[in-house]
């Protein structure tokens, strides 16, 4: 029915139906995860859908959402940030997409103008 959220479910169930999700859709190509254990680095490598979490899909949301021009302190209230400080080292974004976020910025200020 429209206008109700969905049932409550636990968060290692929400874990178990993203990867299933990302396995279908096609997101298999290894990741290689290091570890240290008793003093030596280890290198493992899993698909990419193994390691997918709800951690993983609250990071990208907040990455995805800021990089499409949503203002940082509004995604900030969903993601429970308290400073801009730690959301911003918290989101994965690079120079690259910066500075075409800074670019989309101008040209609209600069159609404002006009």
């Amino acid at each position: 029915m429209y206008g109700e959220l969905p049932p409550v479910i636990s968060n290692q169930k929400f874990n178990s139906f993203l990867k299933e999700i990302c396995q279908k859709a096609g997101i298999t190509e290894d990741t290689s995860i290091t570890h240290t254990i008793a003093g030596r680095r280890i290198k493992e490598y899993f698909p990419k859908y193994e390691l997918v979490s709800a951690h993983t899909a609250r990071r990208s949301f907040a990455t995805n959402m800021f990089e499409s021009g949503a203002p940082a302190l509004v995604i900030m209230q969903i993601t429970g940030h308290k400073t801009e400080k730690a959301f911003l080292s918290y989101i994965k974004t690079d120079p690259e997409t910066n500075a075409r976020m800074l670019l989309t910025q101008w040209n609209k200020s600069q159609q404002e103008k006009k």
